[in-house]
Formats: C-alpha cells, sequence, structure tokens
C-alpha cells in the first residue's frame, strides 16, 4: 500500500472511530449523513471504497415490505427511482453487494464498540450472505446482532423507539431461527422491560408488542407469571383508555384482549370488551360531525360482526344509515370547467361519424372504451404532480351518505385508483359521448328499429329480445332515461348471459333449496373465458360501469331500486346505449362486417 494510500486509510479510520465515540442517541440515517459529509469535503466526487460501503451500510432500508422486495430479503434499497433514460434505478442496491463487501461489514460487526453500528453490519451480512455467496453466515453473527440489540434497548441508545421495537423483533426471528435459548430468554425480559418503559397510552405504537411476540405467538416459550403480567398490563392501559375516552387507542387495546379471549374461548369476556369500546366509540360518535361519526361508527359495525355481535351490530348499522342522511349537508360541490374550442370537437366528431353506419358504430363503441394502461400512466403522471392526495385511503359514499367503498392510498391500493380514474374520466368525457352520439343520430336518422337491427346482427343479440331494446331505445330518444334504464340494464346482463352460454361458461350455480341461481353479472365479466371474446379493457370497463361499487355501479343500483331519479339522465343513459353498441362488436367467428 503506498504512502498516501496508507495515509487515506488511517484518516478514515480515525473518523470512524470518533464516529462511534457519538455520545447519546443516534439514528443511522444520521450516521449516514456524517459519512457522507465527511466524504464530500474530504475527497469531494472520489470517495474510497471503504468509505462507499460505510454509507451503504447505514442507507438500506430496515424490515422492507414484504410485497415491494424483489430481493427477498429483510434489508431493501432506500429509493427506486427512473434515471434519465426512463431505467428504473435502486440505491442502495443488492447488486453491487460483493463477497469482499461482506466481509469487510463482518469484520467490522466484530470490532466496532458502538452496538448501532454493530447491529447493522452483522445484520446486514446474516440478510445478504446466502444471496450473495449461496452460503449461509455462521451462527455467531446473529448473535452479535442480537447482543447489540439488547444493548441498545437496555441503554436507550438509539434515537427512535419505533425502530429499537423493529429491532427487538428481528433480533427474537433471529435468535428462534439458531434456536439460541438463552439469548431468546434474554430478549423476552429486555421486550417486556423495553415496552413498559417507553410505553404511553395515547401512542398506541409504542406498545402491545409484547403480547404479540410472546402470548401471540406460540413458539416463544412463555412463563405463565410473564404472560399474567402482559395481560394484566394491557387489562389496566384498556380501562384507562376507556375514562380517557380515547377510542383510537383504546380500539387497539381491544383486539389484542379480544384475540386472547377468543382464543381461550371465553365468549362472555369478548362480548364485554367490545361493548365497552363501543360505548365510547358511539359517545365520540356524537360530538363529531355526521360525515365523521359515520366513519367511526363503520368499523365499530365490522368489529361487532367480526366477534359475532350481530344484534348489536344491526343497531350501529341504523345509526349509520341516519348518520348517511345527516351528512349530505356536509357535501361540497366542486366544479371545473375546461375550454374546447369548437373547431377541434367538431374536427374530432366528424372523423368519428365518418363512414358507413357499420363503420361508425364500430368506431364510436371502440373509441369510448377506457383503456386501462393508458389510465395507470395517467394516474403515475397525477401522483407525482401531487402526491398528498393519493397517500391515504378515501370513503365513497352513495347519494344518501351511506359508505359503500373504500380506496386505499395508492401504495396499497391501485386497483381501486384505477376504477376511481376511470369512473371520473367516464364523467369528464360524458360531454364528448353526447356530442357524438348526437352527429351519430342525426346523420344516419336512426329510429329504434334501425338502431336494434344493427345491434341484432351480432350472435349474442336474441331476437326474443328485439322488442324490449326497441322500447327501451325508443324511450331513450324521447328522453324518457327512468324508462330507458330500467328497460335496457337487464338486457344488457341477459346478452352477458347469452354470451356466456355460446362459449361454454357456466351460467348456474347451486342454491341452498336443490336448485339453482344465475350467476351474478360481476362473477361473469371477471371469467376469463369472457374476457378472452370481449377483452380485459372491455370488461373492466363494464364492471366499472355496471356492478362495481366504486364506480358507476348502474345496474345494481337500479335493479336494486337504490338510484335516486336524479341517476336517471341523458349522461347515464348514453353509457348504457354505448354499453350495446360495444356488445355488438361480438360477432361469429370469421365475420369480418
Amino acid at each position: 500500500m503506498s504512502v498516501n494510500k496508507e495515509s487515506e486509510y488511517e484518516e478514515i479510520r480515525e473518523f470512524l472511530n470518533q464516529l462511534e465515540s457519538i455520545s447519546g442517541q443516534v439514528s443511522e440515517h444520521e450516521i449516514s449523513e456524517r459519512i457522507k459529509n465527511f466524504s464530500k469535503e474530504r475527497f469531494e466526487q472520489n470517495p474510497p471504497n471503504i468509505l462507499l460501503w460505510e454509507q451503504m451500510v447505514f442507507d438500506f432500508t430496515e424490515n422492507y415490505p414484504d410485497d415491494k422486495s424483489v430481493w427477498g430479503t429483510y434489508f431493501g434499497p432506500m429509493f427506486v427511482l427512473p434515471n434519465k433514460e426512463g431505467k428504473m434505478v435502486e440505491y442502495p442496491s443488492i447488486q453491487k453487494i460483493t463477497p469482499e463487501i461482506l466481509s469487510y461489514w463482518e469484520k467490522r460487526a466484530k470490532e466496532s464498540k458502538n452496538p448501532v453500528f454493530k447491529q447493522r453490519y452483522s445484520n446486514l451480512v446474516w440478510d445478504f450472505s446466502e444471496k450473495v455467496t449461496s452460503k449461509k453466515p455462521h451462527y455467531s453473527i446473529a448473535q452479535i446482532f442480537i447482543d447489540s440489540v439488547i444493548e441498545i434497548a437496555e441503554k436507550d441508545l438509539h434515537k427512535y423507539n419505533t425502530d429499537v421495537i423493529e429491532k427487538l423483533e428481528r433480533a427474537l426471528s433471529l435468535g428462534l431461527s439458531v434456536n439460541d435459548k438463552e439469548r431468546i430468554n434474554k430478549l423476552i425480559d429486555t421486550i417486556i422491560s423495553y415496552e413498559r418503559k417507553i410505553a404511553e397510552d395515547d401512542k398506541p405504537g409504542l406498545w402491545g408488542f409484547s403480547y404479540e411476540h410472546f402470548v401471540k405467538n406460540k413458539k416463544v416459550p412463555l412463563a405463565e407469571d410473564k404472560k399474567s403480567n402482559i395481560i394484566n398490563d394491557l387489562e389496566r392501559r384498556f380501562a384507562r383508555l376507556l375514562d380517557s375516552n380515547n377510542h383510537w387507542a383504546a380500539q387497539r387495546a381491544t383486539l389484542l384482549l379480544v384475540d386472547y379471549y377468543s382464543k381461550l374461548g371465553s365468549k362472555e369476556k369478548v362480548k364485554e370488551i367490545l361493548l365497552k369500546l363501543g360505548e365510547v366509540f358511539q359517545k365520540q360518535a356524537e360530538k363529531a360531525s355526521p360525515l365523521v361519526a359515520s366513519a367511526w361508527l363503520e368499523q365499530l359495525y365490522h368489529l361487532y360482526l367480526q366477534y359475532g355481535l350481530k344484534n348489536e351490530a344491526d343497531t350501529i348499522s341504523s345509526k349509520i344509515k341516519e348518520l348517511g342522511k345527516q351528512s349530505r349537508s356536509e357535501f361540497k360541490e366542486i366544479k371545473t370547467s375546461i375550454e374546447i374550442p369548437k373547431e377541434k370537437l367538431q374536427k374530432y366528431i366528424k372523423w368519428l361519424i365518418d363512414g358507413d353506419l357499420n363503420t361508425v358504430l364500430i368506431k364510436v363503441a371502440v373509441n369510448y372504451i377506457p383503456k386501462k394502461d393508458e389510465v395507470i400512466k395517467q394516474i403515475q403522471d397525477l401522483s407525482k404532480k401531487a402526491p398528498f392526495s393519493f397517500l391515504f385511503s378515501r370513503k365513497i359514499v352513495d347519494a344518501d351518505g351511506r359508505p359503500i367503498a373504500t380506496v386505499g392510498s395508492l401504495e396499497e391500493d391501485m386497483n381501486g385508483h384505477i376504477v376511481s380514474q376511470i369512473s371520473q374520466n367516464m364523467q369528464i368525457s360524458s360531454f364528448f359521448l353526447r356530442e357524438t352520439l348526437n352527429a351519430l343520430i342525426q346523420k344516419f336518422n336512426l329510429t329504434p328499429i334501425k338502431i336494434v337491427n344493427q345491434l341484432c346482427e351480432s350472435p349474442i343479440f336474441e331476437n326474443s329480445r328485439k322488442e324490449f331494446l326497441i322500447k327501451g331505445i325508443q324511450a331513450f330518444l324521447k328522453r324518457d332515461f327512468l324508462v330507458s334504464l330500467h328497460i335496457l340494464l337487464p338486457q344488457i346482463e341477459a346478452i352477458i348471459r347469452n354470451l356466456a352460454e355460446k362459449i361454454g361458461v357456466p351460467i348456474l350455480k347451486p342454491s341452498p333449496y336443490g336448485g339453482f341461481f344465475y350467476k351474478t353479472l360481476n362473477d361473469l365479466l371477471r371469467d376469463p373465458k369472457i374476457a378472452e371474446v370481449l377483452g380485459k379493457d372491455l370488461c373492466l370497463y363494464f364492471r366499472i360501469l355496471l356492478t362495481d361499487p366504486r364506480g358507476w355501479n348502474l345496474r345494481n343500483d337500479v335493479c336494486h331500486g337504490i338510484s335516486h331519479i336524479e341517476t336517471f339522465n341523458q349522461n347515464t343513459a348514453d353509457r348504457v346505449l354505448h354499453a350495446l353498441l360495444c356488445l355488438a362488436l361480438v360477432k361469429e367467428k370469421g365475420d369480418t362486417n
């Protein structure tokens, strides 16, 4: 090694020793920042490999979500972002880890005096060794990690309690994997003591983990006296939270206690706990706005149902319904406007209706089918421009204020956002569809019989249902949408059922009375064979239009008598006619018309 390199190495060693001597609490992020700053100040753009390895250690994301991990490891990248060429790049990346780096980290894990450093080095070596070298790490690496985490918890060396909770859980997992009974017993005491030390009643993330690790987890041998202490602590905390009317934190204690007593088979105790929580929920709901109160009581309703309290759930359901009516006054209408140059609109419609009747009907049908891939890109673009609005769940309520569905955050519920965005896009494009249909009807002087004859060229439209279609479309042209929708919506279901029979998809399912029920329209639209004929985009469109409560849900709301009179309007009628045009796209094999 050259003199310069040796001097450089000693300088780095001195820096790391000083870094490890930090007094008080510290986090991995702070350590990473100090290494980064030192690298920039001393080496500008070309830091030595050792510094890159050191910074990488503290940049990996701990306890990476299983559903996102592409490595199959406990750690994951800090971020995955597109570069200038649009290629996704991850940092730090497991692809950059070599046996040499792992060997360096293992050496550091054994030499380091600071437990925050030791636990990170050893944890990464344990996690990555088999992936990188195809060899399992020595069990002593797990022991280094466990001992370091215990010391961190006992001496309060980490800045964030929630991070220590994660590390203790990881340490317990490793202790069980190497079957180190001595360390498992030490961890039991450490975790219980740590919870008592940091627990605050109004911060449910800081307590309850002793129950989850030891009472709920049957792999851990727990003495009866320690189990009793954990349950007694929970009972006392539950009582305090009820007295303070903190229904959110009380719900956390409730779920743990109900889990415990339901496993013991103590139904009365479960009911007692749930009803006590219910009193607090309802008391707090009385002070809240109808919209907020409805959301709170909905959670209680599902909790009651989950544990068999049907009568109590029915009572809550009635209150939710009443609150829904009251909450309508809280709704605020949001309007927006867009300018569409008349020339562009006319040019667009002229293109759509250019050709003979058959050609035009096909163009109109295909053009207004939402494309899932395009909507996904739209959502991704919107989430970059306004990320905050995609971070939280949102409730969908009907016209009476009744909660009917939930769309989760973008991270956990992309499908919900797709349905929601397509529904919104359909509203926006309704104006264009209306102008297109007007031009279509005028150009070809369409009558109900002309339209129905054109539809019935598709083999899935039955002649026996012509009269229904004629009456429904006649009402549509007369703007009697109340009659039109009540006639045409059931015909769409009948046509899709006819398609299913023709391609060999079962349309019946056994009933409990010894006969058969028809499969629901939603079930048929999710059948792979029907999706193969109609196309996935069209099946998704039909579900959103007809059967999905997160979408327009027309078939269900109209046929179940839920829809208000305002539903029977031009926009919904146009969409139903468009759905018929889409179904008419289905032809016999070999038919090119």
